[in-house]
């Protein structure tokens, strides 16, 4: 747990509730401040969701990043730039997505990744789609890199 980002955090907010603002993006970041045990959580709640979806199944993997970009546009989920796509891996380049786009600006920085909502939500997607395992990761996050985009990597497991 970073207990100096939680105390910033939490003295923000109790800055915001004085004056009336708003408080919805800092309990994020408090949420970030809490560490790894929540990556988990998030990872399998945007899994799940990804694999209830309403998405054309038994996809071949050549397939996969044009529906994936469908899916992103037709669900919300951000803008998205394919950077890579085998059978092996797809590797993509995602803004505007719910964990960040609120934080953008505020001056929060992490040490590690922090959109494993996202990568759990892209595994259940494709994974629903080609009907075969996959396991996905954010390779750099923008609040990480500051650039205005995080980057996945999204891999078919081989038996």
């Amino acid at each position: 747990m970073d207990r100096q980002l939680l105390s910033k955090i939490l003295t923000q907010m109790k800055d915001h509730l004085k004056e009336g603002k708003e408080i919805g993006d800092m309990k994020v970041g408090a949420l970030l401040a809490l560490g790894h045990q929540l990556e988990a959580i998030f990872y399998y709640l945007g899994h799940e969701l990804g694999t209830i979806l309403k998405i054309k199944q038994g996809q071949d993997a050549s397939k996969i990043p044009i529906l994936l970009k469908e899916i992103i546009s037709e669900y919300n989920i951000g803008k998205v730039e394919i950077s890579e796509s085998s059978d092996e891996i797809v590797q993509l380049k995602l803004k505007n997505h719910s964990s960040i786009k609120d934080l953008i600006g505020k001056g929060i920085k992490t040490e590690g990744s922090f959109c494993s909502f996202e990568a759990g939500l892209l595994a259940g997607i494709v994974e629903k789609m080609s009907n075969i395992h996959c396991f996905a990761q954010e390779i750099n996050c923008c609040l990480q890199t500051g650039k205005d985009y995080c980057e996945f990597m999204i891999v078919f497991q081989k038996d």
